[in-house]
């Protein structure tokens, strides 16, 4: 059986503001670095018990968040990577958690959020991981309930979880990751086998490029990213192999993370990056001089008006 075109999330972007592209970790976006340092925060990821999820998770760790909390909706799966994060942090101070949770389940939200009110855990970053790629259809064909329940994860789930996080008790400094696509933007070749992916990731990343707007990063820090091609379990069920595609390192959007959730990435706030570009180029290139002179650049919006 041959599979369908590449996944989402599979396309590395060239553009021609920034000339070196990342596949794999490099120093600037090290978790161990004293910058990047998460000493202290209390970090969790929707989603974390696979793939990119995962790998983020084990960056955080790496840069010794004192509490890693993941959650997923495969109980057995979600305890396996727990222990998996416990062994690899071994001699490590950070403490890891899980909880089975499921975003598109209103119930199940408020209840995660009321849990870690009532146990006094304030999260500090929370990484918005957990997605739905939706039917391999066209929208029409998919129909309206299904194409909703894409809505109700990449969409009105994020803004469940952004809204529980930003009005937690206490006034001190938060940051929200939210893992993007490409294919936000790249419609046409990337996965347009599964529109309603693509529908949904877009809104969910303008959602979050709205409330930015409206938020002093100094308060709720939101940053948007691509995370690149990686051979996720998504992909292996799909029939795809490490023969398929020239694929990222699932290290690079997960250390990728670790710095969007630190000061030096407080200018892309509002805004979506790639985890391939270098970060010292972005942050002092053209890229960086196009963000502070337009509004508009990186951020969702008619191209041409």
């Amino acid at each position: 059986m041959t599979p369908p075109p590449l996944p989402p999330s599979s396309i590395t972007v060239q553009v021609p503001y920034i000339k070196t592209l990342r596949k794999a970790p490099y120093p600037a976006i090290s978790p161990l670095r004293p910058e990047l340092s998460q000493a202290g925060k209390t970090v969790l990821v929707v989603g974390g018990s696979v793939g990119i999820g995962f790998a983020i998770a084990r960056a955080f760790v790496q840069a010794s968040a004192s509490h890693v909390i993941i959650t997923g909706r495969r109980e057995q799966v979600l305890a396996a990577s727990a222990a998996r994060l416990r062994s690899e942090a071994d001699g490590s101070k950070t403490k890891i958690s899980s909880f089975v949770s499921d975003m598109t389940d209103v119930n199940s939200s408020n209840a995660l959020w009321d849990g870690f009110a009532s146990a006094g855990i304030v999260i500090d970053v929370l990484v918005l991981n957990a997605m739905s790629h939706g039917e391999a259809k066209p929208i029409l064909q998919a129909g309206l309930d299904a194409t909703w329940r894409v809505f109700e994860t990449n969409v009105r789930g994020l803004l469940h979880y952004a809204e529980r996080f930003a009005k937690q008790e206490g006034a001190r400094q938060k940051y929200l990751v939210n893992v993007s696509t490409s294919s936000i933007h790249n419609f046409i070749t990337d996965a347009p086998f599964i529109p309603a992916y693509g529908l949904t990731k877009n809104a969910g990343t303008l959602l979050m490029q709205q409330i930015a707007k409206d938020t002093d990063p100094e308060d709720v820090q939101i940053v948007s990213f691509h995370p690149g091609g990686i051979l996720s379990e998504a992909a292996r069920n799909a029939g795809y192999d490490e023969r398929s595609l020239d694929w990222d390192d699932e290290n690079l959007p997960g250390q990728y993370a670790v710095w969007c959730a630190s000061a030096e990435a407080r200018f892309l706030h509002g805004r979506f990056a790639l985890a391939h570009w270098d970060v010292d180029e972005v942050k002092a290139g053209p890229v960086r001089e196009r963000i502070e002179s337009d509004w508009h650049f990186l951020r969702i919006g008619v191209v041409g008006l």
